[in-house]
């Protein structure tokens, strides 16, 4: 069973320019993204810049088999695009603390959704 998977971390205020470098960068090299997703087994993955009370959050919608696989697929992944998110990640994320409290509630997927739905 697909598990959707919502998390928001807090971004460093001074670093959002960067945030948005790194996620164009990323939206540039798609066939190395898409081949990390498919190492982590994960089927979609999607970045938001959210402002709370004008805070600035990074968050990420995905859906997976298994969120621990994921985790662990990314901790020991060997391409460097993965490596290079890790490095961003750091720089730009205060503390890397997952801060959202979201409870699945429902999740259905049109079954006539194309199967490319890209930006």
């Amino acid at each position: 069973m697909v598990e959707p998977v919502l998390t928001r971390q807090r971004v460093d205020p001074d670093r959002v320019d960067d945030l948005r470098e790194w996620t164009a960068e990323v939206r540039e090299r798609p066939d190395e993204h898409v081949e990390t997703l498919r190492n982590e087994g994960v089927y979609t993955e999607t970045a938001f810049l959210e402002r709370i009370d004008g805070e600035p959050y990074l968050t990420y919608y995905m859906e997976t088999e298994s969120v621990q696989a994921v985790f662990e697929a990314f901790e020991n992944s060997e391409f460097d695009i993965d490596a290079e998110h890790e490095a961003v990640m750091r720089e730009v994320l205060e503390s890397g603390e997952n801060v959202a409290d979201a409870e699945v509630l429902y999740h259905q997927v049109n079954p006539d959704r194309p199967a490319d739905v890209t930006d």
